[in-house]
């Protein structure tokens, strides 16, 4: 039986540039390569060991637009935070557009969502 595990989330931007300089401002992630794929700025990222890639529209391309609102294929991605209210007070700091303040879900896990690139939304999750 084959076994899986996590390899890498890609991101596709309208502006890949912008992009990756939120990563490496909000979150302190950094470029381990920059290429063109197809014919479009791609950046090769790391953050604490999660790869993803931010890369804008490649040539003939029509990438659908996403919002932040629930849908069907991926609503959001999480990231966990040792210190949510370090972490409220860093990004907010940076500019942090905030989709929802942060809350106690449930006893010992807060959580929040921040407006990303490209309208998407990204969690962040203390679980004590």
């Amino acid at each position: 039986m084959a076994k899986f595990g996590y390899d890498h989330l890609h991101f596709r931007s309208e502006d890949p540039h912008a992009a990756k300089e939120f990563w490496e401002n909000m979150f302190a992630a950094k470029v381990v390569q920059e290429r063109e794929l197809g014919g479009a700025p791609s950046f090769n990222m790391d953050l604490n060991g999660m790869s993803f890639i931010v890369s804008g529209r490649a040539e003939g391309e029509d990438p659908v637009r996403t919002t932040s609102d629930p849908r069907y294929g991926l609503d959001h991605f999480g990231l966990s935070v040792d210190n949510m209210d370090e972490a409220q007070k860093e990004l907010s700091s940076k500019g942090a557009e905030w989709i929802c303040e942060p809350w106690e879900i449930r006893p010992g896990v807060k959580i929040a969502f921040i407006k990303g690139p490209d309208n998407i939304s990204i969690e962040l999750a203390q679980r004590d």
